[in-house]
């Protein structure tokens, strides 16, 4: 853990994600901004533009002291769980941009890409203040468990325990109670936490496990759209992921890349994939036991998935969506 410092605006998408979808993305980074959109109907997908000048990037999808466990005003100092973050947004404009010029060029070695990119983009998930309740639900387990270093149990027992005098306005804004709040930081901090230096924290095993799982066959799918179209353009969910819809036999995710492309990884059920039903069971027992890479599918200006994409944004959103642009593919915004 770092030291308490001074970190009070707490961002649960990060800013280099959404820097990647700013309507001005040449401007200095403190001047860069994003189209926000007020969910008005998510039946009919509709949305209202809350702004023409798009909202600063850097006051935007932050809570203040969101993560903040021991907060000390007298000083302006508070202890986070911001360091854990940051260790997966590092890497997140690497890997999205190296992932998409690997594609133009017909690349396959993107496993690194993908792997990294699914850890920072479940992250999201977990961090995501609108989710709490799902992710107690998900997660809530680890909670059974507790460190066992002297050091880190400290921390953990901050968590908890630690002043937070910012609970109850972020309890009232989120309708949860202060028991899902503090519980909800103490299982992101087992989660996240390293019990070695440089060993996989929770989060890590719990991808291992599903990308190596004998009984799931994991896919990958990745949308880019022609950059300089402003209409073909990818929301980004202020719950920071979807699911998309007609997949209830798998697990999947849907995920933000940038305004022009985003990604779907799709851990499929073998035994109800198509094939495997054909199959001889002692065939599908056999393909179970192999070692499986991941298929990754490009699609390029694919405008039926980008509709989907967008309404399924839209319509499992917490209360509002963003864009690099003021005209939404699959959806109707309302602009005042």
């Amino acid at each position: 853990m770092q030291p308490p410092n001074q970190t009070a605006n707490q961002h649960f998408v990060s800013q280099v994600e959404q820097r990647l979808n700013a309507h001005n993305p040449n401007a200095a980074p403190a001047n860069q901004r994003i189209y926000s959109y007020t969910v008005v109907d998510r039946e009919s997908f509709t949305l209202s533009l809350d702004s023409q000048r798009g909202s600063k990037i850097g006051n935007n999808l932050a809570f203040r002291d969101l993560f903040s466990f021991e907060v000390i005003p007298s000083q302006a100092l508070r202890s986070n769980l911001e360091v854990m973050f940051q260790e997966y947004e590092v890497v997140i404009r690497t890997n999205t941009l190296g992932l998409l010029q690997k594609l133009e060029r017909g690349q396959g070695d993107v496993k690194t890409e993908i792997l990294e990119l699914f850890a920072a983009k479940l992250m999201n998930f977990l961090r995501n203040p609108y989710s709490i309740k799902k992710v107690l639900n998900t997660i809530g387990g680890v909670l059974h468990f507790h460190p066992t270093d002297p050091q880190i149990l400290a921390n953990y027992e901050a968590v908890l325990a630690g002043a937070k005098p910012h609970q109850k306005f972020l309890c009232n804004q989120l309708g949860v109670s202060p028991e899902e709040y503090k519980a909800w930081l103490a299982a992101l901090f087992m989660t996240l936490f390293r019990p070695v230096p440089n060993e996989p924290n929770m989060m890590e095993g719990i991808i291992k496990g599903l990308f190596e799982a004998p009984s799931v066959f994991p896919m990958v799918c990745v949308y880019r759209y022609d950059r300089a179209e402003d209409d073909k353009r990818c929301l980004i969910s202020d719950r920071g992921y979807s699911s998309p819809i007609g997949q209830e036999d798998h697990l999947s995710f849907s995920f933000n890349l940038c305004s022009y492309a985003f990604i779907t990884y799709v851990f499929g059920a073998i035994d109800a994939l198509e094939p495997a039903k054909r199959a001889a069971p002692e065939l599908v027992e056999k393909f179970k036991k192999l070692r499986k890479g991941v298929s990754v599918m490009p699609f390029i200006n694919d405008l039926n998935a980008l509709a989907r994409y967008n309404q399924n944004v839209v319509y499992q959103s917490h209360h509002a969506v963003y864009s690099s642009s003021t005209i939404v593919y699959g959806v109707t915004v309302q602009i005042s």
